[in-house]
């Protein structure tokens, strides 16, 4: 048998099962939801206050907060402020998560202000419609406020008073978690008709940096009319242009409810409208001396008649993309599709059931590595009957290396008649030398599936498992540059993939004790490759997470475990 070829057949077949299936059952894409007869929205392009930016010292994050007045944000998830200058959302820490390992290390900052070396933050406010000489608040109102604190169970209402005795008010409250609840509400105590439009949007100034990964989406993100949206800086810098005509249709929507902001790898900022609101969206760069990235989107025309007042609902999400959050949003507030803001990729259809596995198997156990240790039981229970078939075949394979050696030297000039007679022997042994193949047609993608889910989902951010390994998510510390953790020393890049730690050699030891179970290849140059491939495949998954190098680690030693079995019967059968 030509293993080789049977390997990389395996591994086309594989792939192309995938991508046949992403043709057969596409993501279904509806039209956007237009708006009803009776409803009249205001264009969104240039939605927010534009001005000429000018280029300053940036300044430390709380050199900028200790300037105006804010009101405090509080809860088990998050710690901020809101400037009341302007009303601007504009300062946010993730508490639960870190820089790094390093107990001394900052939380996370996901919102940061004006000033700042990448200011992004949240504006919302309302814009008149032609030459209506009406006040309205801006980025230089400052609010009045009921509480200088917001936590969950205690909102904050923000008030600001025009000229002509129009009332401004933005109630804002929090949950536990990393979910806003914003009103804006307006009342007309002057004497004429007002006609005003709401908006909210999301700014970030100065192009943020990327991992840049073909797996991973950074930028853009929204799902309006159900048709997912994913763009990257570049796109909006290439298509959405906001000083010329815009290149793309993308830049510009109508719909109803849906979601839409800027995604990193593991948190994200996105404005939820009302589902009942129709909305036009708009997404667009800009440069007045700084790159500036906007998504955002504004309301229906209000026309308030003198002692009438209205208002305009809606969400903000800004927080970590953790899979039992977005989930229960999604059930309890019916935001569709809110799950899709954690990057599945193509494969979704497989990558969402191994993350959703992973996650149940933790509520059980607590520890991220023994979930992926039951994962990986898991599987091999569900491919017990085809890998129990494969290692029978190469069980009975191993036994007739023999005659097939006998064969090799019996017709060393006519391969013909050399295979005619091998698969008389298969054939009459009930042996099948493809059957290897079958086990690698269904591993390739579930391993490649629980690589991306350990690379795109939080839940393995700096999760640890035992002894040395301290975050799955990242490849094992321990490297033999280092001496296993005895030589405190900073590997330069270029020797990483020589730095091999204690994970991956396991893999590879049980890959070659793997190895030895099955037949060895009757060509000397093919045997010389195969002997070759534990050391190899040690190197390549060095750098790779740790909870992937435990999972092959963990599998492999299953399969030694079954494969030896079955040989061990094989033999004592035919003894």
């Amino acid at each position: 048998m030509n293993e080789q070829k049977n390997l990389f057949l395996a591994i086309a077949i594989s792939i192309a099962i995938i991508v046949l299936f992403q043709f057969i059952f596409p993501t279904p894409i509806t039209e956007p939801v237009q708006n009803a007869d009776n409803e009249i929205l205001a264009p969104a392009a240039s939605i927010d206050n534009q001005k000429i930016d000018v280029v300053e010292i940036v300044k430390p994050k709380e050199d900028i907060l200790s300037v105006d007045q804010r009101v405090k944000i509080n809860t088990p998830s998050l710690t901020g402020s809101i400037n009341l200058k302007g009303a601007l959302l504009d300062d946010l820490t993730l508490s639960n998560y870190k820089v790094s390992l390093d107990e001394e290390s900052d939380n996370i900052d996901l919102l940061s202000p004006d000033g700042t070396a990448n200011p992004y933050y949240i504006e919302l406010g309302w814009k008149s419609l032609g030459n209506q000489n009406i006040q309205l608040p801006n980025l230089e109102t400052v609010w009045n406020t009921d509480s200088l604190n917001l936590s969950p169970g205690n909102q904050v209402n923000l008030s600001w008073v025009s000229n002509e005795n129009n009332t401004f008010i933005i109630n804002i409250s929090v949950d536990e978690n990393y979910m806003f609840s914003i009103t804006q509400k307006v009342i007309n105590n002057s004497s004429k008709e007002i006609e005003i439009y709401p908006y909210r949007l999301i700014k970030r100034i100065n192009t943020p940096k990327t991992i840049n990964f073909f797996i991973l989406h950074e930028g853009l993100i929204s799902l309006v009319g159900d048709e997912l949206l994913e763009k990257n800086y570049d796109d909006l810098l290439d298509d959405c242009s906001a000083s010329m005509p815009v290149k793309d249709e993308f830049c510009d929507a109508k719909g109803q409810g849906g979601w839409l902001g800027f995604t990193d790898k593991y948190w994200m900022s996105v404005l939820i409208p009302d589902p009942n609101e129709p909305i036009n969206v708009n997404y667009r760069h800009g440069n007045n001396g700084r790159d500036n990235y906007r998504t955002g989107y504004v309301g229906q025309i209000f026309k308030i008649a003198p002692g009438e007042s209205i208002q305009y609902d809606g969400k903000l999400f800004a927080g970590a993309k953790k899979l039992d959050i977005l989930s229960n949003y999604d059930k309890t507030l019916s935001i569709p599709r809110f799950t899709d803001a954690i990057d599945w990729g193509w494969f979704a259809f497989l990558t969402k059931p191994v993350s959703y596995s992973i996650n149940w198997f933790f509520g059980y156990v607590g520890n991220f590595g023994l979930a992926i240790i039951a994962f990986t039981i898991l599987m091999r229970l569900i491919l017990f009957p085809l890998a129990h078939a494969s290692f029978k075949s190469m069980a009975k394979m191993k036994k007739l290396q023999p005659e097939m050696q006998r064969l090799k030297e019996t017709y060393p000039n006519d391969r013909q008649k050399m295979q005619q007679e091998l698969m008389a022997l298969y054939k009459r042994e009930g042996a099948n030398p493809v059957a290897g193949c079958l086990p690698i047609l269904v591993q390739i993608p579930i391993f490649f599936s629980l690589y991306k889910v350990l690379f795109v989902t939080i839940e393995m951010y700096h999760a640890p498992f035992y002894g040395w390994i301290h975050d799955l998510s990242a490849p094992d510390p321990l490297g033999i540059l280092i001496l296993f953790g005895l030589v405190p020393w900073d590997v330069p890049p270029i020797l990483s993939i020589v730095n091999i730690g204690i994970l991956p050699i396991i893999m590879g030891l049980t890959m070659w004790l793997q190895q030895k179970l099955n037949p060895a290849p009757t060509d000397p140059t093919q045997a010389k490759i195969f002997a070759l491939l534990p050391f190899v495949f040690t190197f390549v998954l060095a750098g790779f997470a740790a909870g992937l190098v435990l999972y092959w680690s963990v599998n492999n030693i299953l399969s030694i475990a079954q494969q030896w079995f079955i040989q061990r019967k094989i033999l004592a059968k035919n003894e």
